[in-house]
């Protein structure tokens, strides 16, 4: 499974990259135009898949056979585990083209923080005032975006530049989260109506666009490429979970052959993304997959 996940080192043309991950046919599922291929962290009982950049390195993270989270970087099939120092759990779920990676650890008394791992070091990010901070994605001009809990309990989303920090929410909406960012500074995310339903959306500099795959009752944009293709999940009216590739506003349902529910989470700029699914015991695994 792992030679499937040497994809590129820069920009190589997307057949390239279809046949390396044809090279692992046991590994490997089709659905529809979809080709999937699992991933789990070896010896862990979880596994989650929440970013993807451009050289083909993968962040996510995996729980351990004793309960335990742990961050890991996938990069040509070498999985790193990666921990916060002195924090009970973490997570690594954004990465850039420089290597750099985002996430979220928590501390001995259970408190939420955001991290940020350049060149093998680690730094807390904090949200102002805040009582719990989660960093999700990253872009190569080290713009962060994430979330915050304010002191009232209420849940925004925040663009972080240069350690500056600038709060922002969907207009009418609660519980912004924003969880994807590109170069060009486009944001994706998702919010809560007046009614209580999440809805996706996009940020394009001031402009709002709410996001909701067709047939979805709730949906979240996770990610954005350059290209402005979206990925993301949506449940269905009968409470399915599925992901979706979003290009140009022509939506892809993403269901991992045979899962109970499927995510979609990161998204590069060849159209490579990553994931996680249930299977039918309950597991999760990551995968990989390409249209």
């Amino acid at each position: 499974m792992n030679q499937v996940i040497r994809l590129f080192r820069g920009i190589l043309p997307v057949v390239a990259l279809s046949v390396l991950l044809l090279a692992n046919i046991s590994a490997q599922a089709q659905r529809g135009s979809i080709t999937f291929t699992q991933i789990n962290v070896p010896g862990s009982a979880s596994t989650e898949l929440d970013g993807i950049n451009n050289r083909g390195e993968i962040a996510g993270y995996f729980v351990d056979q004793s309960g335990k989270q742990h961050g890991v970087i996938d990069q040509n099939g070498v999985f790193t585990q990666l921990d916060f120092p002195g924090a009970a759990g973490t997570k690594t779920v954004g990465i850039n083209d420089l290597g750099d990676l985002v996430g979220v650890f928590t501390d001995s008394s259970g408190a939420q923080h955001g991290l940020f791992r350049e060149a093998g070091r680690f730094t807390q990010l904090d949200f102002p005032g805040a009582t719990a901070t989660q960093a999700l994605s990253i872009n190569d001009e080290r713009q962060i975006v994430g979330s915050f809990i304010d002191s009232a309990g209420r849940t925004h989303a925040f663009l972080e530049t240069l350690g500056a920090f600038m709060e922002f929410d969907f207009p009418g909406g609660t519980n912004t989260i924003a969880y994807g960012i590109t170069d060009l500074g486009e944001i994706v995310g998702s919010f809560v109506d007046a009614t209580g339903i999440q809805h996706g959306f996009r940020k394009q500099g001031g402009s709002y666009t709410q996001i909701n795959p067709p047939g979805s009752s709730t949906s979240v944009v996770f990610g954005v490429n350059l290209l402005g293709n979206l990925v993301g999940s949506f449940t269905d009216a009968a409470g399915n979970g599925h992901g979706f590739f979003d290009q140009a506003g022509s939506f892809l349902r993403v269901d991992f052959p045979g899962a109970a529910s499927t995510d979609a989470n990161g998204v590069n700029a060849l159209g490579f993304f990553v994931g996680d699914f249930f299977d039918a015991s309950g597991v999760e695994h990551g995968y990989i997959a390409v249209r």
